[in-house]
């Protein structure tokens, strides 16, 4: 299962830091498993079938 809770939050920042949008997984991280010849089953399973089957109860 991939999580998409890639935070933006630096302690060392005032606030916390500049929020940056929660668009890593689908803007940077699929297309790297794609580039290589990750087939969209696999992606699919990671990315919808394992989640329904964690939270599914």
């Amino acid at each position: 299962m991939i999580s998409q809770d890639r935070g933006w939050y630096d302690p060392d920042k005032p606030g916390g830091g500049t929020p940056e949008p929660f668009t890593h997984l689908v803007d940077s991280f699929l297309p790297a498993l794609r580039a290589p010849g990750v087939d969209e089953d696999t992606i699919t399973t990671l990315t919808r079938t394992n989640p329904f089957r964690a939270f599914a109860r």
